[in-house]
């Protein structure tokens, strides 16, 4: 054989590999062309929906009392740790009591002479009575004497109310809590002078087991909470960061009696149990105010909804399982779930979350079908 031959027959292998080669890929890539898209559906489906308005809130405490020195003294003792729990009565502060022991003690003993010398007035005034009439005494010396029983009565009247102002004043060198609630940092440490008129309270006491949540909504939404009103009460939820995650629940219990004319809103509070002390006073929450519930709304997830140029939309599976657009209206959320006023109905099946480049028209199977499929190709021998 020569060489020429055998290059002529070199170069047809070459040939046909490449030819083989290049129909190869072409059926490849027809065959990932028309390869279905996985993807994640869902149904929709008919379910129960809240009505709700959602605001930003203020956490508020519904009791504070600025604790105040209501005599002046040294500050003796602190009963208690800034941030501590208390009850209503609990001690809180000791001002020294000694002066205040003092005065009482004053006001006692001017009490026993003034009531000594009422005794011997009364004595002489009822030993002059029948002696009037006989004038053994002359009326000067009768009025004198009734005006001197008198006038002690009436100083022992002042000497008692002396004496009650003085232990008043010394019941006000022990502090308690008025209510109870959580402490905050103390303004004053133990040494130190304080009194009723300091520019600081000695502590401030806030209620946290019960909080308030203030909020505002538009005056235009107003109807609608008077009309659910009417029906009894609305219960609200509080969540933080997460809006999945429910903090507190309660219900609203304030309705402003105004506009504001400056805002156009109107204030409400709800009040919610907060006995697990995940709320704190002076924090910003979102509140979600239930009017009514929807029984037979229907629910798509949030998921599979997109923006577009028309409007929303979804991707429905038609019965060849190609992906369809159809732009529907969003009536409002609900949790995870939006609620769909118009465009699909329950029972159709959607796309729950579709790739960013997915076209209408495109081929789709199950996710959780074709990893089952490709399992089984994985297993088989």
């Amino acid at each position: 054989m020569s060489v020429r031959r055998l290059a002529l027959i070199a170069v047809l292998v070459v040939v046909i590999v490449v030819i083989w080669r290049w129909r190869s890929a072409g059926n490849d890539a027809q065959t990932h062309a028309h390869a279905p898209v996985a993807v994640e559906l869902t149904t929709v489906r008919r379910g129960t929906a809240p009505v709700r308005l959602s605001a930003v809130g203020n956490v508020v405490s519904p009791h504070t009392v600025n604790v105040r020195a209501q005599v002046s003294g040294t500050l003796q003792r602190i009963f208690f740790t800034e941030g501590d729990n208390v009850r209503a009565g609990d001690k809180l502060f000791q001002i020294d009591p000694a002066p205040y022991q003092a005065a009482l003690a004053q006001a006692r003993a001017q009490l026993a002479i003034d009531r000594a010398s009422l005794a011997a007035a009364k004595a002489q005034y009822e030993r002059m009575k029948p002696l009037i009439d006989k004038q053994y005494v002359t009326s000067q010396e009768y009025d004198n004497a009734r005006a001197a029983a008198d006038e002690g009565a009436a100083r022992l009247l002042a000497d008692e109310a002396s004496v009650r102002s003085a232990e008043i004043n010394l019941g006000y060198t022990l502090i308690r809590a008025p209510i109870a609630g959580r402490t905050g940092s103390v303004a004053a440490k133990t040494g130190n002078l304080v009194g009723s008129s300091d520019a600081q309270p000695l502590v401030v006491l806030n209620e946290i087991d019960t909080v308030q949540i203030q909020f505002a909504i538009p005056q235009d939404q107003l109807p609608a909470v008077q009309q659910a009103l009417a029906h009894g009460e609305l219960p609200v939820q509080v969540h933080g960061d997460d809006p999945q995650q429910v903090l507190a629940t309660g219900r609203l219990v304030f309705v402003e009696n105004a506009v504001d004319t400056t805002t156009g809103t109107v204030t409400l509070k709800a009040e919610v149990d907060n006995r697990a002390h995940r709320l704190w006073p002076g924090a910003f929450v979102d509140v979600d105010l239930t009017l009514s519930v929807q029984d037979d709304a229907v629910l798509v997830p949030e998921t599979a909804v997109q923006p577009g140029a028309d409007g929303q939309y979804v991707f429905v599976v038609d019965a060849d399982r190609k992906a369809q657009l159809r732009t529907i209206v969003v009536d409002r959320q609900a949790g995870s779930d939006v609620v769909v006023a118009s465009g699909v109905k329950p029972g159709e099946t959607i796309i729950a979350r579709a790739p960013h480049n997915l076209q209408p028209g495109t081929d789709v199977i199950d996710a959780a079908t074709a990893r089952a499929q490709a399992g089984q190709h994985a297993t088989a021998p």
